[in-house]
């Protein structure tokens, strides 16, 4: 089956630019903010917009500097620890790289589990709690949401059979992808980002599993002129911050900070919905062919591979866990 992504919904109410803020104060609390993804990502985007709200809410008092690229030296896998030890007070979370503390980290990839930007709604409505409950246990509380547009391969041909996937080093991004693409005959690597372009030089990779915005933000053109819509997740990430500097924060801060992380949650929600398209004109300008029309026989193949990936995941996960899904799946009507 060919799973197909929808775009075009309204975005009314969410401009994705930012009045700059009057003049302020100066900064009562100063921190930096690692990001594993470059200024121009989605996740990248989403820091900015936040900073700028804090900001702009906060008078000045707060003032975030934002580090991407991995340039304060920690990859995205090492975030969670970082901030729960407080080596940085706040730091975008890529979740799904977290599934070895918690299987509900990788929800956001299970295999085609959401299409559109209405049900990245739905979803965050149904789990945010939850993801809550996680981060506090790894003293930090969450206090905004961030995604990335669905994941393709970026390859130099298409990649478009079973045959043409049999043994191709295909870099995924968590267990999800890296059990799936593995079943489906894929020599699957799991490498988090900052090790994708030295990977692509070296040979260790042929191709990468993630999004048209990640690929074109960071010119994976270059390598990997070709990008196959599949579809295959939305990830989420996070922004948060360390507890114990959390609880330090007067009450006027926290709710400055909350009200900017749920007015950016709300934007790259919104920004979702005209996403693509962009993603595809800018990386038709630079010559990439994107290739849209997935045979049904690899659709269903990667479908087929995908289902005890996600039975495993039922498997892993508590039953509470389970529940959120399924409310989920129910909503959405599947």
């Amino acid at each position: 089956m060919r799973i197909a992504f929808t775009t075009g919904f309204a975005a009314a109410g969410f401009a994705f630019g930012l009045a700059l803020a009057g003049p302020a104060a100066a900064a009562d609390y100063r921190w930096d903010m690692p990001n594993a993804f470059s200024a121009t990502s989605s996740d990248g985007v989403a820091d900015q917009i936040f900073t700028q709200l804090v900001e702009e809410k906060t008078n000045g008092r707060v003032d975030i500097t934002n580090h991407f690229d991995g340039s304060l030296g920690y990859k995205g896998v090492d975030h969670l620890d970082a901030v729960r030890d407080g080596a940085v007070q706040i730091a975008r979370q890529p979740m799904p790289f977290f599934g070895g503390y918690d299987p509900f980290f990788l929800l956001s990839t299970l295999p085609f589990l959401m299409q559109n930007h209405e049900e990245v709604e739905i979803l965050w409505k149904i789990v945010r709690p939850q993801y809550e409950a996680l981060f506090l246990e790894h003293n930090q509380v969450m206090v905004s949401m961030s995604l990335f547009p669905p994941s393709g391969m970026w390859t130099r041909e298409p990649i478009l059979s079973e045959e043409e996937l049999e043994g191709y080093k295909l870099r995924v991004y968590d267990l999800n992808g890296l059990e799936t693409f593995s079943r489906a005959g894929a020599a699957a690597v799991n490498i988090g980002w900052t090790d994708v372009m030295p990977a692509l030089s070296t040979g260790a990779i042929d191709g990468v599993l993630t999004s048209a915005d990640l690929g074109n933000a960071s010119n994976l053109q270059e390598f990997l002129p070709v990008f196959t819509e599949i579809n295959w997740a939305i990830p989420l990430g996070a922004a948060t911050i360390n507890k114990d500097v959390w609880d330090g924060l007067p009450d006027d801060i926290k709710a400055a900070i909350l009200e900017a992380g749920e007015e950016t949650t709300q934007r790259v929600i919104a920004r979702l919905a005209t996403q693509v398209e962009e993603n595809y004109a800018e990386m038709e300008a630079r010559g990439v062919q994107i290739v849209t029309e997935v045979p049904a026989e690899f659709s269903q193949h990667l479908w087929d591979a995908a289902q005890p990936t996600i039975e495993a995941w039922r498997e892993k996960a508590s039953p509470e866990e389970v529940a959120l899904l399924d409310q989920y799946l129910a909503k959405v009507g599947r």
